[in-house]
């Protein structure tokens, strides 16, 4: 039997969490086209309480806030989103 290092096994985890289904990558994809054509003239900046936030992902995308929550970390993780803070999120411009 082989052994896996922990780093090596938190990665394969992590890649096995992070991946989206088709129908969040789709409802993703849509609402970071909406997210770039949003902050094209602030250079990918948005001001924006983080709750409101979530709660337009979740209306945008049709999913519960924390399925919207959940989907945003993977696009942060995708290098959609640069920054999901408490005032402000910064979407990556170049990703599209």
């Amino acid at each position: 039997m082989k052994n896996i290092s922990q780093s090596k096994y938190n990665t394969i985890i992590d890649s096995i969490t992070d991946s989206m289904t088709e129908e969040e990558y789709a409802k993703a994809r849509e609402f970071y086209r909406f997210l770039v054509n949003l902050t094209k003239c602030t250079h990918g900046i948005l001001s924006i309480n983080r709750k409101k936030f979530i709660d337009i992902a979740a209306a945008y995308m049709e999913y519960t806030p924390l399925e919207a929550y959940n989907i945003l970390m993977k696009m942060r993780s995708y290098g959609w989103i640069k920054t999901l803070d408490k005032d402000y999120v910064i979407i990556n411009l170049e990703k599209g």
